[in-house]
């Protein structure tokens, strides 16, 4: 069931329960994140300057959610590299509160498991948890899809814990774009975590994604789909029914858009011309996906510009 629980000037906020969801998930409905969720184009200074919009929304939601009364002292940005970098969680923090963040951060990437179809071993190669407090509440940016690079994330971060002889009070996941399977995982450490008094929580937008079987695209209108009546609204309303359905993802490769636009751009294109072959597609989904394709043109065209 989802019902909308309140709403301001910038944004809905949906709570989401379901037995086999986390049991304190709500979802965004805003302006902000479907300017990025419905604009897989765009890459690069363009993207990063909406997300750090977006961080704002995300960090006045986790507080009003999740961290009321928590003291700041308890609080830090726990950044899975290189993808929760652009989450910008730390710059919605001092917008909103004043406060710099204290971060850890741990690089992990997943694998692909040998002779599998969509299943993925996460590996750590990086960590830093100098900044972890004794009493914390851990606040995370993600994109999720199969979950298991979180899960293994969290997992570090309790050993972590463990040889501070501290405690995790609280682990607050913000979700630009969440898999309803990755919800479903993160059920389970949830009740994991409350065995040891812990609380978890799951913020995403504007829906939960039905997970392909490559374990990697985040689809808007499939069967596992879980969102608001407004949001399937929108996205047809945005994409029609074929493009809601055929999307390749919502995101794309999260790291790559941000951090290597151009590889980004030229894999959108790739995907666009494909699209565009045969004539699938309705009018509202050509016409989308004419003006994407040439908004990804003029990002590829900037690198050849000289300064």
């Amino acid at each position: 069931m989802i019902a909308l629980e309140g709403e301001n000037g910038d944004y809905r906020l949906y709570s989401v329960r379901e037995e086999s969801l986390p049991s304190k998930t709500s979802v965004i409905c805003s302006d902000l994140s479907r300017g990025i969720l419905y604009s897989p184009h765009l890459a690069g200074r363009e993207l990063q300057e909406r997300m750090e919009k977006m961080s704002r929304i995300f960090v006045d939601v986790i507080t009003e959610k999740a961290l009321k009364g928590v003291k700041l002292g308890h609080l830090v940005e726990f950044v899975l590299l290189s993808g929760g970098l652009y989450y910008s969680l730390a710059r919605g923090f001092r917008e909103a509160h004043g406060y710099a963040l204290p971060q850890c951060f741990l690089g992990i990437k997943r694998q692909r498991v040998e002779g599998s179809e969509g299943q993925f071993r996460a590996v750590s190669t990086y960590e830093n948890f100098e900044s972890l407090p004794q009493d914390a509440s851990v606040i995370i940016g993600d994109t999720v899809a199969t979950g298991s690079t979180l899960v293994r994330a969290i997992k570090e971060l309790e050993s972590a814990m463990e040889e501070k002889e501290g405690k995790i009070r609280k682990v607050v996941v913000c979700s630009l774009a969440c898999s309803t399977e990755g919800a479903r995982k993160l059920k389970k450490l949830e009740e994991k975590m409350a065995e040891q008094g812990a609380e978890l929580y799951l913020v995403v937008a504007e829906q939960l994604f039905h997970l392909m079987p490559d374990g990697t695209d985040l689809r808007f209108l499939r069967e596992d789909s879980v969102m608001p009546d407004e949001t399937r609204e929108y996205t047809l309303q945005r994409y029609g029914e074929f493009l809601g359905r055929e999307m390749k993802c919502a995101v794309f490769d999260w790291g790559t858009r941000c951090k290597n636009p151009k590889a980004h751009y030229e894999e959108f294109l790739c995907f666009c011309d494909e699209m565009l072959k045969g004539g699938r597609m309705d009018e509202k989904g050509l016409l989308e996906i004419s003006g994407m394709r040439a908004g990804a043109q003029e990002g590829l065209r900037a690198f050849g510009r000289p300064l």
